[in-house]
């Protein structure tokens, strides 16, 4: 008997555990070659990354291993054949500061990878202090 492909819900949730399991093989396993991002910089504006590479590079400058931030789904859902949305919540301690925030999420799944993702976040000039000092 064949294995079901798993859901785009699937997908993007085993990206989120990989993340909190702090796993960057699995990470990027879930991930394009050509995945484009659109990443929340400080000032609410948005950065468009292009490729899994540089993006994952994104992911490990945050040093997840080390920091072990907690990123928590408070809402998901599918709103198409290919589309995910999806609300996070990140707590994190580093350095003596903490972290607490939100950030919505569109993810397009296609051949089950993420392809493309586009990110805004609730206290942008806040996770940009935490994770620069």
């Amino acid at each position: 008997m064949t294995k079901a492909s798993p859901s785009n819900i699937e997908i993007v949730t085993s990206f989120i555990e990989a993340f909190n399991a702090g796993d960057l093989p699995a990470m990027a396993e879930c991930l394009a070659e050509d995945l484009v991002a659109d990443v929340t910089q400080g000032d609410g504006s948005t950065r468009k990354v292009n490729g899994r590479d540089a993006y994952m590079g994104l992911i490990e400058q945050l040093d997840i291993p080390t920091v072990q931030p907690k990123l928590t789904i408070s809402q998901i859902a599918e709103i198409s054949a290919e589309q995910v949305m999806l609300m996070i919540e990140v707590r994190a301690s580093r350095k003596g500061r903490k972290l607490h925030n939100f950030a919505a999420y569109l993810v397009t799944v296609k051949s089950q990878k993420m392809q493309q993702i586009w990110m805004v976040e609730a206290l942008p000039a806040e996770s940009d202090a935490f994770w620069s000092a």
